[in-house]
């Protein structure tokens, strides 16, 4: 009974372990995946560098393929070598790199950048040779913590300078300002009997007023004004 048990707890474990891993990977693949040009590419990186096998990446009518100098790395790792690779790109204007520029940042070598020739050392190549990630971010130019994702755009929400609300992407929100009220609805309202209609930008003017809208704050501001 007891060996059942503790085969029935070391198969639990390895389950929660295998759970955790994958959630790990996922992630990582989702964060790295607009910078590796594709969700297939983001997932070949992120294996190929926590199990040491070939790294596939396909785009811009091009193909390479290469397998890290490292040792198989850690979830955390891989983190710090993509986002280390991404920074460094896109402090020489690639943000939107193909694979042979994703491939030079990583394993060394010289591309055409905005400005010009750029040569980098190749970010794994540094790990390999006994470099702490710290030392690589100097090296490279970089700050030596993990950095926010790297967009393209902003994917900010626009603020209106007017009272009243400022953003309505589907739910409800409240907003005042000056001496009107407003509310963001997610669907379409129409004017009560009486009411003024006005144009609006994210603001219901001049009263309690309704701004209509559907993932920006820009719509039709129905109220009364007082």
């Amino acid at each position: 009974m007891k060996t059942l048990r503790l085969s029935l707890l070391a198969a639990a474990l390895a389950l929660a372990f295998a759970a955790q891993a994958q959630t790990s990977s996922t992630r990582i693949q989702q964060r790295f995946s607009s910078f590796a040009g594709s969700d297939a590419n983001s997932a070949s990186l992120v294996t190929g560098l926590r199990t040491g096998s070939a790294i596939k990446l396909t785009g811009a009518g091009e193909t390479t393929t290469f397998t890290s100098p490292t040792k198989p790395m850690g979830y955390g790792n891989v983190t710090r070598a993509l986002d280390l690779a991404q920074r460094e790109l896109a402090a020489g204007g690639i943000t939107d790199p193909t694979p042979k520029e994703l491939q030079a940042a990583l394993m060394g070598g010289t591309v055409s950048g905005p400005n010009g020739e750029l040569t980098y050392q190749g970010v794994l190549q540094m790990r390999a040779d006994g470099m702490g990630w710290g030392q690589i971010a100097h090296e490279i130019g970089v700050h030596p913590g993990l950095g926010r994702p790297v967009t393209t755009a902003s994917s900010a929400p626009t603020t209106s300078s007017g009272s009243g609300i400022t953003n309505a992407a589907g739910g409800s929100a409240f907003s005042r300002g000056g001496n009107g009220q407003g509310r963001a609805l997610g669907g379409s309202q129409k004017p009560s009997q009486g009411a003024t209609v006005s144009s609006a930008a994210g603001s219901a003017a001049g009263g309690l007023g309704i701004v209509k809208g559907g993932g920006s704050a820009n719509g039709n501001a129905f109220g009364h004004a007082r």
